[in-house]
């Protein structure tokens, strides 16, 4: 009898049809706060305000959605996934209790806000050419950041090239689940003033582009060369006014390359048509020297601009370009040094050189020229980390000193602590309120874990300085992993 029962369940197995589950992992952080920022009124008094904020956020990633048959033999094909991550803001404090209200109202200032940060779907190598992504998404190069809902083609056309399209609309503050923070710098949906237009922020902004890809990003060499333009519908629209307009419209070219894995170029350039202007240039080499042993130059040249429904497009200052150097070495014992140094020239407009710039008149001798530098060392075992860095600045604007140092340490495996102490003085050029100080803080927090996959995050803080006798924060946070 024993006999027949094994061979039933030797044929059950062997007629049985392999089960198959997808893969995901799921993220979940708690984080609280309990703060007091200084309120100024307009009657010139000023009181501390509590913050008591509580941040949830929840990441899910599912992968290998496709069946295993369209993976063809390779495995490597048609690869589906979804990616998405929630943020939810509330504020139980007295911040909000003090707010204005009514006319005076401030838009930003929120009880509690549900943000979907991205959320899309996504698949690589489909068909042997195609990737894609559908929905809310984030991109960011060395030059470019920015988010929006809608759709995302890259075709590869040989395994070398490949053509790109996207198109959807820019993800705003005001749009429902979303935040702000992706938005092009400039506006704000909480301004009172009518004469810029606060209902612009609401309007829809469609966003589509191109780009010519090649290379690999994780290859020898890449290259990228796109086009994107913004634009939105006019809000409050007065006679002779046009019915839109372009809030941006730029175009941009990043690369990168290594030889012989010792020497790494990476760079990108951007132009705006909209200021008709180059308003970012980036370039970085970087050489290995021996085993132990980086020097890195750098070079950065920035213009700021905005949006293009933004006033502080006419109040811009001006550009500044950065020559920055570090060599980095290695050791015995587990120590790393280093020895930062850059140079900093700010660039005059047009305005500041007919003598509109605060109301002085500027010219070639007028010093626009600062530069500084940091030295620092660490050490790190499995046991923990000691760090010590110092830095310090001066030139155009004022000058900057400052010392920091930080150390973690694994008491046993469930428990780390940490601590951190800073100090910095400033002296500002400029004649404001506060032309000069002197600030210390510290902090002191560690991390326990509470289980497989669940860890909890203390942290306290305080800085005492030339204003403030105390600035006391504390953070709580909450991490839960799952996955299969």
């Amino acid at each position: 009898m024993r006999r027949r029962s094994w061979l039933v369940g030797l044929v059950l197995c062997g007629a049985a049809a392999p089960a198959r589950a997808y893969d995901f992992s799921v993220d979940v952080r708690t984080i609280g706060q309990g703060y007091q920022v200084r309120g100024f009124a307009p009657d010139g008094s000023n009181e501390l305000l509590s913050r008591r904020r509580l941040t949830q956020y929840l990441d899910l990633n599912v992968s290998d959605i496709a069946p295993d048959a369209w993976h063809g033999d390779d495995g490597g094909r048609n690869l589906l996934f979804f990616d998405a991550s929630l943020r939810l803001d509330a504020d139980f404090g007295g911040y909000l209790g003090g707010a204005p209200t009514g006319p005076n109202a401030i838009g930003e200032l929120k009880q509690d806000e549900l943000d979907i940060l991205y959320a899309y779907l996504g698949g690589r190598n489909v068909g042997g050419h195609l990737d894609f992504q559908l929905g809310r998404q984030i991109h960011f190069d060395p030059i470019d950041f920015y988010a929006f809902d809608g759709a995302d083609l890259l075709y590869h056309a040989t395994r070398l090239f490949g053509v790109e399209a996207f198109a959807g609309t820019e993800v705003r503050g005001t749009m429902p689940l979303s935040s702000p923070i992706y938005e092009l710098d400039g506006t704000s949906a909480g301004s009172r003033d009518p004469a810029t237009r606060p209902a612009q922020s609401s309007e829809m902004a469609p966003l589509a582009g191109a780009a010519l890809v090649a290379g690999a990003p994780t290859g020898v060499w890449s290259a990228r060369l796109s086009f994107r333009e913004i634009w939105s519908a006019t809000a409050d629209r007065l006679p002779g006014e046009p019915d839109s307009g372009i809030n941006e419209e730029v175009v941009s070219l990043t690369a990168s390359v290594s030889w012989r894995n010792r020497i790494f170029l990476s760079g990108g350039i951007r132009y705006n048509f909209l200021f008709d202007e180059l308003d970012d240039e980036q370039l970085a080499l970087r050489f290995k020297l021996t085993q132990r042993q980086w020097l890195t130059v750098e070079h950065d040249f920035l213009a700021p601009t905005f949006d293009g429904d933004s006033i502080w497009n006419v109040f811009s200052v001006g550009a500044y370009r950065d020559l920055r150097a570090s060599y980095e070495i290695g050791l015995p014992g587990g120590v790393k040094a280093y020895a930062r140094g850059f140079a900093r020239f700010y660039l005059q407009t047009p305005d500041e050189v007919d003598g509109a710039y605060a109301g002085q008149e500027s010219g070639p001798g007028d010093s626009r020229f600062a530069a500084g530098g940091s030295v620092g060392a660490a050490w790190r075992n499995a046991r923990g980390m000691l760090r010590a860095d110092g830095y310090c600045d001066g030139g155009y604007g004022g000058r900057k000193y400052g010392v920091d140092a930080t150390t973690r340490v694994k008491v046993r495996p469930s428990l780390e602590l940490e601590g951190r102490l800073t100090g910095y003085a400033w002296r500002s050029d400029l004649p404001t309120a506060t032309p000069s100080g002197v600030v210390f803080g510290a902090q002191a927090g560690g991390r326990i874990q509470l289980g497989r996959g669940t860890r909890a995050h203390l942290l306290v803080e305080d800085n005492v300085g030339s204003y403030y006798e105390s600035q006391f924060r504390g953070l709580a946070m909450l991490e839960l992993d799952a996955s299969l």
